[in-house]
């Protein structure tokens, strides 16, 4: 039970950060924003680490910093970039595709055999993101650009490629950690080309409506956030964590329908159908091998 109340804590957090990113895209590019936000997630986790009993005495690999990236300074200026020119509800449903990644890389990775419900899957999945290209933008007063769309497909299996990779490789370090190193290597890769670009941008972060949405998306969304995530990861697999996906397009949707004035489309209410439909079929799957593995233990 623990395990779904962390995925619906995060997929709260995680939902509202398509509205954050929009509203601070008024002030800075999507570099400093990806730098700022992990600056302050960083500044969240350093008092937990200091206060826990496990040291960070792991070995760090360049592998390791590029999976850690994976997870949020590469994907986040994909999202950020991609905010540029489609709505955030499109975007959170563009997220969705999330864990369709997770399967292909889980089949190329872990080299598990495709079954028929895993094509199905990806099969409606396809067909759900055709639909809303087909109909995104014709809305009125909606924004959509097939180009930013496609940027975040770059986010997405940047998402799933990580948590397939932190489970095979990394799944014995402490979730706290994974998450410090996370937003550190966002810090580092991020902040030398915001601090080039856009040099006073610090001086912007105490006014009001820069602080607030950085503290949600930063402290909150990033710093919490990718602990409950990796936590997930490190108790229930890859595919049950990039399930938060799963419910972020509603979060996404209500909050800028509500704060961004973003219209309702018709390819959002054919489209996000049809993705619940592939992450369910997805789903069966994974409930079905999850079952024979503990029928397994328990003959054991």
């Amino acid at each position: 039970m623990k395990p779904i109340l962390y995925l619906l804590f995060l997929s709260l957090l995680w939902g509202s950060s398509f509205l954050w990113t929009k509203e601070l895209l008024d002030h800075f590019s999507p570099t400093t924003i990806v730098f700022l936000r992990s600056l302050f997630g960083v500044l969240t986790l350093v008092p937990f680490l200091l206060l826990s009993k496990n040291r960070l005495s792991f070995k760090v690999s360049p592998f390791f910093l590029l999976v850690v990236a994976l997870a949020g300074a590469i994907p986040w200026n994909f999202m950020g970039f991609a905010l540029k020119g489609i709505d955030s509800g499109l975007s959170g449903i563009l997220n969705a595709t999330t864990p369709l990644f997770a399967v292909v890389y889980t089949i190329i990775l872990i080299k598990i055999k495709p079954l028929r419900n895993q094509i199905a899957s990806l099969v409606v999945g396809f067909i759900a993101v055709l639909t809303l290209f087909i109909f995104s933008g014709q809305a009125p007063g909606s924004q959509f650009s097939a180009i930013h769309a496609l940027l975040m497909f770059g986010a997405t299996s940047g998402y799933a490629l990580n948590s397939i990779l932190v489970n095979k490789y990394f799944s014995d370090i402490p979730p706290l950690h994974l998450g410090f190193w996370t937003l550190a290597v966002g810090v580092l890769l991020n902040g030398p080309i915001s601090l080039i670009i856009e040099p006073k941008a610090l001086i912007q972060i105490g006014t009001k409506d820069v602080l607030l949405p950085l503290l949600v998306l930063g402290c909150l969304s990033s710093g919490l956030g990718y602990v409950i995530f990796y936590l997930i990861i490190s108790t229930s697999g890859p595919i049950l964590a990039t399930m938060v996906t799963f419910i972020v397009p509603f979060v996404s949707i209500t909050l800028g329908f509500l704060f961004l004035d973003e219209p309702l489309q018709i390819g959002i209410a054919i489209g996000l159908p049809l993705i619940i439909l592939s992450l369910v079929l997805m789903n069966l799957h994974t409930f079905k091998f999850r079952n024979q593995i503990n029928l397994r233990n328990q003959v054991k």
